[in-house]
């Protein structure tokens, strides 16, 4: 009987062991297009040129292809490819000075459409629900006389639809944005004159609820532990009227400003990332490694010296362990992606593009 007890209890053993042995590996998730997973580089273009174009560098950093809307949609995209915004299967380019915004599927390229009505001088686009997302708009920005109209606005797209379904009025400038704790920070940097204000906005209600008076021209904003982090450039020299650049903490709770860090005067900050909760802010060449809390800029902090390797800094985003700058070089040839590793800052990859390239947004 025990005999016979250990053959059936090895028997089914065996026959377990040969059907696991049988059981084929999990088949490989196949790529849902040509550019699923890589990095997704907007080529601004020269103003006025109709040359904005979009590239794409594999995700092990070995190539780059250039012109990838126009090779898939045989068509330009545009004149001055401002932004671009992706949702799980789309892909928005926020096209400045065509007054559009194209729409392709995210992983092929391939043209859904085009959002022109309530669309003029575009800038930036951001989610604010599962169905809606903000485009910040210049508006006509001259008039004959080459001022300001002030009919700068913020538009409500139907991400379901692409259709713009409400406007809502703004000061004149608005740019980058940040949606956060159901709230849209809305940075004015001002557009021919320089400003200086954060918009407060309801998105669910589209009204306005605080303006927040920062530094001049404020260009970019973070999160990092519940707080809002804004740099902000400063009045450059040669407008007549030099402002420092500044460093912002908001409180998103309250609507206002906790701290101020001033530079030097002729310091004047355009690009900040954020990654594990430092600050990475980018003045003149220099990189900072910025700890929000003990917010100080001197060489103890700087970890890139981009002299020598970048001539025009354009653009910065940073991704796991690659932070990625562009470089516009002289304005009149196409410019460079160069990737740097986030541990030591050693140059990794080095990418020639299109025309201006001002953002490398991943796409996985």
């Amino acid at each position: 009987m025990k005999n016979k007890i250990f053959k059936t209890v090895w028997a089914l053993t065996l026959a377990a062991m040969v059907t696991l042995s049988c059981k084929r590996p999990p088949e490989p998730i196949p790529p849902r297009g040509d550019y699923d997973g890589g990095f997704i580089v907007v080529n601004e273009g020269q103003f006025m040129n109709g040359n904005a174009s979009v590239s794409f560098i594999s995700e092990d950093l070995a190539s780059i292809e250039d012109s990838v809307f126009y090779k898939v949609n045989n068509e330009m995209l545009g004149d001055i490819a401002q932004s671009l915004f992706t949702t799980d299967e789309k892909a928005y380019f926020v096209i400045n000075n065509s007054h559009k915004i194209v729409v392709t599927g995210r992983w092929d390229m391939a043209k859904k459409g085009i959002i022109t009505s309530f669309i003029r001088s575009p800038r930036y686009m951001v989610k604010v629900s599962d169905r809606y997302a903000v485009v910040s708009n210049w508006g006509e920005v001259f008039d004959q006389n080459w001022q300001d109209v002030h009919d700068d606005y913020l538009a409500w797209v139907d991400l379901q639809n692409d259709v713009v379904t409400d406007t809502l009025h703004v000061a004149t400038g608005p740019e980058k944005m940040i949606y956060h704790g159901g709230k849209l920070f809305v940075l004015v940097p001002g557009v021919a004159a320089s400003n200086n204000k954060v918009l407060v906005i309801d998105p669910a209600a589209k009204t306005q609820i605080a303006e927040i008076t920062v530094g001049d021209k404020p260009q970019a904003v973070e999160e990092t532990n519940g707080k809002l982090w804004v740099i902000c450039s400063g009045n450059a020299a040669w407008t007549g009227n030099e402002t420092p650049g500044k460093l912002i903490k908001i409180d998103p709770a309250t609507d206002s400003v906790e701290q101020t860090v001033e530079l030097a005067i002729d310091q004047h900050p355009r690009f900040m990332v954020e990654k594990d909760g430092y600050l990475y802010i980018l003045i003149e060449k220099l990189l900072y490694k910025v700890d929000p809390a003990n917010p100080v800029f001197n060489a103890s902090n700087v970890v890139l010296d981009l002299d020598g390797t970048v001539q025009t800094p354009y653009g910065m985003s940073v991704y796991d362990d690659k932070l990625f700058v562009t470089d516009a070089l002289d304005y009149q040839t196409p410019g460079k992606i160069h990737v740097f590793d986030t541990d030591n800052f050693n140059r990794i990859a080095e990418f020639t593009a299109g025309y201006l390239p001002n953002n490398v947004v991943p796409n996985f």
